[in-house]
């Protein structure tokens, strides 16, 4: 049976430029991509408003997932079934695997006063304050303002007292992630878990032979990393590479940012097309892939 490839991305400094959030070096391959009927699936810690904006300027069509995951959004008319629950607007359907982001902040108040001085929210700050930090323009700093099941916020105090405050919040039941700007915290849901349920519900209802490709620049993308058939390590001229725990099935990229993007998904491809045209029925996790090999 011939694999297909699902391919879950993070966009901030993978598929898009960490600084300038455009496409540049890898559009050619996403244009390729969607005329050959392969889904992109954006699996990012910014919000539906922010996505609906983007899925109009690259053509990416079919589901996306938002906050990092804390909910999948997939149209109605994609060919899957709507699980009893979800939500409904504007001709997609919603699977919420977290809480919302009112119960996030008031976990988040409850903490002494000195940790709440160490860190600014996202949703607290003005649109010209978010402008400012991820120089975004206007409107898509108000689009990722409005968060529905996770809270962002922007770390003021030391990394050590980052580490503490992590350990506090996660003592707490929510879970808490470093992204390439900001801390983000959920209560439920996360990348991994998100691709992995949506993943399921492609398998078993459109691609039976199905394969997940997962590309990410940060550390918030390892549990998407960690749980897709084959990862994409993407470098970042901001920050170091996350470091997944898996060894087998992963690809580093030697470029940054987009251009990492398209030369390791162009590579992760063409590998599981040659082994389906060779007929080698190769074990999805037995094989370590760096940019140099093959």
């Amino acid at each position: 049976m011939v694999r297909s490839p699902i391919i879950y991305t993070d966009l901030d400094g993978t598929l898009l430029d960490h600084y300038s959030y455009d496409l540049g070096p890898a559009q050619p391959l996403l244009r390729r991509l969607q005329a050959q009927g392969i889904p992109v699936i954006p699996c990012t810690s910014k919000t539906r408003a922010e996505m609906v904006s983007i899925c109009q300027q690259t053509a990416i069509q079919g589901p996306f997932i938002v906050e990092n995951g804390s909910a999948v959004w997939v149209p109605e008319d994609w060919g899957l079934s709507r699980p009893a629950g979800s939500l409904q607007e504007d001709g997609y359907w919603c699977h919420v695997l977290g809480k919302s982001r009112g119960y996030i902040k008031g976990q988040l108040a409850a903490l002494d006063g000195i940790w709440r001085h160490r860190f600014h929210a996202l949703s607290d700050m003005t649109p010209r304050q978010v402008m400012a930090v991820t120089g975004l323009g206007e409107k898509a700093a108000q689009g990722a303002k409005s968060r529905h099941f996770s809270e962002t916020l922007l770390w003021l105090g030391s990394a050590a007292d980052r580490r503490e405050f992590a350990e506090l919040v996660e003592a707490m039941g929510l879970q808490i992630l470093q992204g390439g700007r900001f801390l983000h915290v959920l209560a439920g849901g996360g990348k991994g878990h998100a691709m992995q349920w949506l993943h399921n519900r492609i398998v078993e209802e459109i691609h039976p032979a199905a394969e997940s490709i997962a590309a990410g620049d940060a550390e918030n993308d390892l549990a998407l990393l960690e749980g897709a058939d084959y990862a994409l390590v993407v470098r970042s001229p901001a920050h170091d590479a996350p470091v997944p725990r898996r060894k087998e099935g992963v690809l580093v990229s030697t470029a940054q940012g987009p251009a990492g993007w398209a030369e390791g998904i162009e590579k992760l491809i063409t590998n599981l097309v040659e082994e389906d045209r060779d007929g080698r029925l190769l074990s999805k996790r037995n094989h370590y892939y760096t940019a140099q090999s093959r």
